[in-house]
């Protein structure tokens, strides 16, 4: 072949175009496993990647991003590690800075769509660290956790209810995301509030036995108990009210980020 000549190394096929999940943002939704119960939500994979698409650049807006990947690089968390890897498995979601990760591969729509929700609610709950440092500390402790010994240690230091107080502090992070989630332009139809709750509830459950069963989460432990709940609580829960919040992401003269209320949007 000639230097510098064009060779015919990729084939550019022309429905690639209509590939929608062919682009870098996307391309791990590819991998986003479907379940039956999901044709009750009657939402095309269009009508799925708009939702996301419409939350995505949003969050950017204020300077929050969200990256679909399966992996993290980091220096935290040594009992995730396997071997002598650099990196970690992210089996569902995690926060790294001002970055949102996802791993699409191990979780359906509407649990990606959720989970964005659910770590955007806990950044907006860094704007006041000391008021939730008593239930957030334990998280960052090797698991599995000595349960018996938290929930005591809780109960001496600040007087309540770990298991209780823990579950406030979940409910009131979904209740900021969907409060930011209408503003980016989503509607919440019943069976989307009906799938918060789920997920809330799924969550929590999955949360508590890995605290003290398991050093690592499992995303398909995760959909078989959101499943479960979705199928069995029709009914069970009450609309989920949206808490109203502004804010955006900022550096700070040490170099970290800070997260503060977003005057420009009161």
């Amino acid at each position: 072949m000639e230097a510098n000549k064009i060779g015919d190394t990729y084939s550019f096929d022309k429905t690639l175009t209509h590939d929608i999940f062919n682009t870098p943002r996307f391309y791990e939704l590819k991998f986003m496993p479907i379940y039956k119960y999901e044709a009750q939500l009657n939402l095309s994979m269009e009508s799925k990647l708009d939702i996301l698409k419409r939350v995505t650049d949003y969050l950017e807006t204020k300077n929050i991003y969200v990256t679909f990947t399966d992996r993290i690089m980091d220096e935290n968390k040594s009992w995730e590690r396997t071997g002598n890897n650099e990196w970690r498995y992210l089996p569902i979601a995690e926060l790294q800075g001002n970055n949102i990760c996802i791993n699409p591969r191990n979780i359906d729509f509407l649990s990606v769509f959720l989970s964005i929700g659910h770590i955007y609610g806990h950044l907006v709950q860094r704007m006041d660290e000391e008021k939730y440092a008593p239930i957030t500390d334990f998280l960052d402790l090797p698991k599995p956790l000595d349960l018996d010994f938290v929930l005591c240690e809780y109960k001496w230091k600040f007087g309540g209810d770990y298991k209780k107080d823990f579950l406030a502090f979940e409910i009131e992070a979904f209740r900021y995301a969907k409060y930011t989630f209408m503003q980016a332009g989503i509607t919440f139809a019943p069976e989307m509030d009906y799938a918060m709750n789920v997920y809330i509830e799924s969550d929590f459950n999955e949360l508590w036995k890995w605290v003290t069963t398991s050093p690592q989460k499992s995303g398909n432990t995760f959909m078989d108990e959101f499943i479960k709940n979705w199928e069995n609580n029709k009914g069970k829960y009450k609309t989920l009210q949206p808490k109203e919040v502004n804010i955006k992401v900022e550096p700070n003269p040490e170099g970290s980020l800070i997260v503060v209320r977003d005057e420009h949007l009161y």
